[in-house]
């Protein structure tokens, strides 16, 4: 199996964009698709557009500089719903503290010593990379190098990381 783009039919096959000559006996062709970050929707915030490839992911389920906005999107190679559990139990433990605190907003903020720290794709391309999403990357927020910064991608880290994640490290602003 090759995902290619098909310059020509030949033959014997096909011939793909780099050049190389396929042969085959079926040809199943699939033209992908187009991710929708978010549907389309143009955010803003205190009516400035929100440009997700300039914002760094918080744990892969808010982005920074935007206020009490969550997100889900689930793993690769496990159940979406996993990760939809996780982060709707994160979301609800967040809203709890936010009450205690008195705030109404919080925004996921990164610290002075953040602030120049290398970014990363969303998804490493070596890791997990179909059409659709390197289609889209260039849509898609960044990941720091460390926590809370990065978006794991990985059940079995997750699941004992968000449960007990310190609200109060100083990444979250609360107001």
């Amino acid at each position: 199996m090759v995902t290619d783009t098909i310059e020509t039919f030949t033959e014997n096959g096909v011939q793909v964009s780099s050049g190389e000559v396929l042969e085959a006996d079926v040809v199943v062709t699939a033209t992908g698709f187009d991710l929708s970050v978010f549907g389309g929707i143009a955010f803003t915030v205190d009516d400035e557009p929100v440009d997700f490839p300039d914002t760094v992911t918080y744990r892969g389920l808010m982005f920074s500089g935007v206020p009490n906005m969550a997100y889900v999107f689930g793993y690769f190679r496990h159940s979406w719903t996993l990760r939809a559990d996780l982060i709707a139990d994160f979301v609800c433990r967040l809203l709890q503290h936010m009450e205690e605190k008195g705030s109404t907003m919080v925004v996921p903020t990164l610290r002075e010593d953040e602030v120049d720290m290398p970014r990363r794709p969303w998804v490493d391309p070596e890791n997990f990379n179909p059409g659709y999403l390197a289609r889209s990357m260039h849509l898609m927020p960044k990941q720091g190098d460390r926590e809370p910064w990065m978006h794991l991608h990985e059940y079995y880290e997750e699941k004992d990381i968000l449960p007990v994640a310190d609200l109060d490290d100083g990444t979250l602003v609360y107001k």
